[in-house]
Order: structure tokens, then sequence, then C-alpha cells
């Protein structure tokens, strides 16, 4: 892991960020639309019970309407019974003697007495006819009256089930989005969780590495001096941050570039038993061989960093980086400027027996084929 990767995982963070933030969003709009379900199921209740009391009030209201048909039947036929006994006493004076006698020459004044006696008998008659017609009349209107209610009632219901039923499934439907989106929340939560403890611990592991870097820098610094006196070239190297030489200001060598060297393995071949594949290029090279910038570019990082060794990345226009890593001395400082060819550090050791050094082009923060770089093809070839 290294400065590169720190910048990866702030990019993953952010993403992360940014999807529980359109997650936390359909999140709160499936909240309301289940408020709103929840609201229309209530109110569906509340039609419910009004319903029910309705029903219940119609219920009585039928049941009323039975007792006073039942009364009125039983009174129609105690009414009924009175006229038939009225109309059994009435009845002789209708017999064939009788009426002849009333027609026959007689007194005028008994004939209209005996007038007025069969019209007394038969008013109430009639009269209770008409109110047994009327007390019928009203009673079939108040039947179809309650049956056509209840019909209406009845249907009423059968909508209300209907929608009723079509809320509590669309009720139950939000529910289940709303419990998945919990659930997707809940797992990015977690993923953000992770990436940040992530980043902790790759900061925790740059701090220390450039602590680590100063110390050996200032002890190599000092075995540098001692062996320079017995080299025969200059060496303007260093081996950390505080090393005071400014490449810069010495002009580009005109050596091989990145290093006077055999490419041992290319970009994208197999490693660890084909389970890995090569993100760069590694060199075979005699240690200590000057490594040359492959374009112009300023120092991003100059350091030690696990995993990489001593390790320099510098940044060129276009977007490119090129890392050149396990290095055995570097010769540059953070925010240097450097051109093609300057040398930014001296070869080391690859693996444990194998001198060399191992470069690695970036676009932006992904490895690529060094070869889809132009400046890589113009000094080092396809």
């Amino acid at each position: 892991m290294g400065a590169a990767s720190a910048v990866e995982v702030e990019q993953k963070i952010e993403t992360q960020r940014e999807a529980i933030q359109a997650t936390e969003a359909q999140h709160e709009r499936a909240r309301a639309e289940l408020e709103t379900h929840r609201e229309a199921m209530e109110q569906l209740k509340r039609q419910a019970r009004e319903l029910a009391q309705e029903r219940a009030a119609l219920e009585e209201r039928r049941e009323s309407l039975d007792t006073q048909e039942t009364q009125l039947r039983q009174g129609l036929s105690e009414r009924q019974a009175e006229l038939d006994h009225r109309l059994q006493a009435a009845y002789p004076l209708t017999r064939g003697g009788a009426l002849k006698a009333l027609l026959a020459e007689g007194d005028i004044l008994q004939a209209r007495r005996d007038f007025h006696y069969i019209k007394r008998l038969i008013e109430p008659i009639q009269q209770a006819r008409l109110d047994l017609q009327k007390q019928q009349a009203a009673l079939e209107s108040n039947h179809q009256a309650i049956s056509a209610t209840a019909r209406a009632l009845d249907e009423a219901g059968h909508q209300l089930d209907q929608h009723q039923q079509q809320v509590a499934e669309n009720l139950a439907q939000q529910q289940s989005v709303l419990a998945r989106l919990g659930e997707a929340l809940d797992q990015q939560q977690m993923t953000l969780q992770a990436l940040l403890q992530k980043k902790k611990r790759l900061d925790r592991e740059v701090a220390a590495a450039r602590a680590e870097a100063k110390a050996q820098a200032e002890a190599e610094a000092k075995a540098r001096a001692k062996r320079a006196q017995r080299e025969k070239r200059t060496k303007a190297a260093t081996a950390s941050n505080q090393v005071k030489s400014r490449p810069s200001a010495t002009p580009p060598s005109s050596g091989a570039i990145p290093i006077d060297g055999i490419i041992e393995r290319r970009y994208g071949e197999s490693i660890s038993n084909g389970q890995l594949r090569n993100e760069g290029v590694i060199f075979s090279a005699q240690d200590g061989q000057p490594v040359r910038a492959i374009d112009a570019g300023t120092v991003a990082f100059a350091g030690i960093l696990k995993g990489w060794g001593k390790l320099v990345m510098l940044r060129h226009r276009d977007n490119y980086m090129s890392l050149y890593a396990h290095c055995r001395a570097v010769n540059v400082n953070k925010g240097d400027r450097v051109e093609a060819g300057t040398q930014v550090c001296e070869s080391g050791t690859v693996d444990a027996d194998r001198h060399g050094l191992y470069v690695e082009v970036r676009r932006g923060s992904r490895p690529i084929d060094p070869g889809r770089w132009p400046a890589w093809r113009k000094v080092a070839g396809g």
C-alpha cells in the first residue's frame, strides 16, 4: 500500500458517501410514501367504522319496522275481527225482509233512524280499511327504503373492502421497499466505516514510514559521507526528505532512460504462480545504476513507503505519473521540478537476491501499460 493507494481509498470513501446520500434520499421518499399509505389506511378504517355504525342503525330500524309490522298485523287482525262482528250485527238489517220493511211505506222517522244506524256501522269499517291500506303502504315504503339503503351499504362496503385491500397491498409493498433500502443503507454504512478504518490505517502506516525514513536517512547520510571519499565519481544522493541536494539545478544527463539495464518482466506478465499480474516493468541492472526521469515533471513523493522500499513518484502532464521503486538511494525531494533525463535515484534490490529497478506508469490513479504513454515510447520503446 502506498500514497497512491491512500488516494484511491479517499476516492472510494467519497463515492461511498455519495451512494449513502442517494440511498438516504430514496429511504426518505419511501418513508413519506409509507406514511401516506398509513394515513389512507387510517381513513379507510374510520370509514369502515362509520359504515358499521350505519349498518347497525339500519338493523335497529329494520327491527323497529318489523316490530311495527307485527303490531300492525296484530291490530289489523283485531280490527278485522271487530269489523266481522259489526258486519254480522248489521247483516240482519240487510236481509230481504227487513230491507223490504225499510223500503216500504211506513214511519219515515223510523227509516231514517235505521239508515243512520247502518251508516254508523259501515263508516268505521270503511275508515279502518283506509287506515289499514295507508299503514300497509307506509310499511312497504319503509321496507323498500331499507332494502335500497342495505344494497347501498353493501356496495359501499364492497368498494371499501377492495380499496382497503389495495391500500394494504401498497402498504406492505412500501414496507418491503423501506426494509430493503434500510438494509442497503446499513450495508453502505458498514462499507464506509471499513473504508474509513482502512484510511486511518494507511495514514498511520505513511506516518510511521516517514518517521522510519527520517531515521534511516540520517544514518545512511553519515555512512554515505564516509563512503563518498573512497568512491571515484561524485554522488549527489541523499537518503530522505532531509537531503539538501537540488537536482533541478544540474542539467539532465544523457545516459539511458530510465536505467541502463534489461527488461526482465513486462507489464501484464503473470507473477506468484499466475495468480497476479505485473502492473509495472522490472529492469535487471547493477546495484547503484543511475535512474533518470522518463519525462519532465514534479516530484510528488520521495522517501520510504511500506511495500515499495525507497520510492520516487513523479507527476507529469496529461495526468500521467511515473513511479521508481526499490531504490538504493533517492536524489530528489518532494516538490522538485525535474526534466527528462534528470537522475532521481539509484537502482537497488528488487528481490532478496536480485538487483534492478521497478518502474510503474499510471494514468490518474490506475496502473497502465507503459507503452500507452508517448513519453515512454519516445525514450524506452514500445
